[in-house]
C-alpha cells in the first residue's frame, strides 16, 4: 500500500491558485508559496481570519465576492505610476490625437482597461489637455477607467498619490495638474479628475457594460497574469470594442502574438484596427 504524502499548506495554495484562475483568469505562480504566505498573512490580519482554510472557505462562499476580489488584489502587484511607458504618450500626442483632430472628432472615447488607481487614465487626460489646449473644452472627451480591484478604484477616484508616483511625469504637468496636500502627498486637480469615470470590470467576462466603440484602448501589463486562452479571448474582445482605425496599446512586457492575429502592429506594443 502506498501512502500519499500531501502537504496541507501546498494544497491550500493550490486551491487559492485554482480559485484565482477560475474566477478571474489570473495565473498565480506555483513556486510562490513564501511570497503568497506573507501577503496572505497581512491580508488575514485585516480581515480577522485565523487560518488560510477559513479565508478560502469564506472567499468561495456565495455573497462574498468582495472578499475574493480584495484577496486577489492583495496577491497582485497592482503597481503603476503616472506617464508610464512614455513612448505611448508620445505616440498619442504625435499620431492618435492629430488623426482625431483631422477627422474633427468631438466625442473622443478612450478606455484604460486595467486602470489600477487611475495613474494611466489621469495621464491620458493631461496629455489631451496639453495637445488641444483651450480647444479641449470644445470636446466631449474623457477616459473610462476599469479594474478588478475595487479598493484601488476608490483610491483612484479620490486622486491622491505619494510624490514617487509622479517621478516620470513632465515637470510642467506636475506644476499644472497637481496640488500639494502636505506630507509628500499630491492630489490631481478637479478638472482632470472630473474627466475620468471609474468602474469595476472583470476583463475575463463578457464586456456587456460597455457601449459604443473606442478610439483608443490601453490594456497594459495585465495580460502577463493570464493564461494563453484567456489572453486570446481578451484581445479578441478588445479588438471588437475598437472603432475602425482605433488603437490598442499593450504593455511592453505583454506577449504581442494574439494582438497580431486581430490587429495590425504599428510599433512595439501599439496595434491598430483596420479602417473601413
Amino acid at each position: 500500500m502506498t501512502l500519499e504524502n500531501t502537504n496541507p499548506v501546498t494544497a491550500e495554495f493550490d486551491e487559492l491558485r485554482r480559485l484565482a484562475h477560475y474566477k478571474f483568469g489570473i495565473i498565480v505562480p506555483a513556486n510562490a508559496e513564501s511570497f503568497l504566505d506573507s501577503r496572505l498573512r497581512a491580508f488575514m490580519s485585516q480581515t480577522g481570519h485565523e487560518s488560510i482554510p477559513d479565508l478560502l472557505r469564506d472567499a468561495r462562499s456565495d455573497g462574498r465576492e468582495d472578499l475574493l476580489i480584495n484577496l486577489v488584489e492583495h496577491l497582485s502587484t497592482n503597481h503603476s505610476y503616472f506617464y508610464r511607458e512614455p513612448a505611448h504618450f508620445e505616440f498619442l500626442a504625435s499620431t492618435v490625437l492629430p488623426e482625431l483632430e483631422k477627422q474633427r472628432t468631438k466625442d473622443i472615447r478612450i478606455w484604460s482597461a486595467a486602470a489600477a488607481a487611475g495613474e494611466e487614465a489621469y495621464s491620458i487626460i493631461m496629455a489631451m489637455r496639453e495637445y488641444f489646449g483651450p480647444h479641449y473644452q470644445d470636446l466631449d472627451a474623457g477616459v473610462l477607467a476599469t479594474d478588478i480591484a475595487k479598493a484601488t478604484l476608490r483610491r483612484g477616484a479620490i486622486g491622491e498619490y505619494r510624490a514617487e508616483a509622479f517621478r516620470h511625469m513632465p515637470m510642467a504637468w506636475q506644476q499644472k495638474y497637481l496640488e500639494f496636500l502636505g506630507d509628500n502627498t499630491y492630489r490631481v486637480v478637479k478638472q482632470v479628475r472630473d474627466d475620468v469615470m471609474f468602474r469595476w470590470l472583470n476583463l475575463t467576462e463578457p464586456l456587456e457594460m460597455l457601449r459604443g466603440r473606442f478610439h483608443l484602448i490601453l490594456c497594459r501589463n495585465v495580460m502577463i497574469y493570464f493564461d494563453d486562452t484567456t489572453r486570446e479571448n481578451l484581445v479578441k474582445n478588445l479588438s471588437s470594442m475598437l472603432a475602425p482605425g482605433g488603437y490598442l496599446f499593450i504593455g511592453h512586457t505583454d506577449n504581442p502574438d494574439h494582438a497580431r492575429i486581430y490587429l495590425d502592429q504599428i510599433r512595439p506594443a501599439i496595434f491598430r484596427k483596420k479602417a473601413t
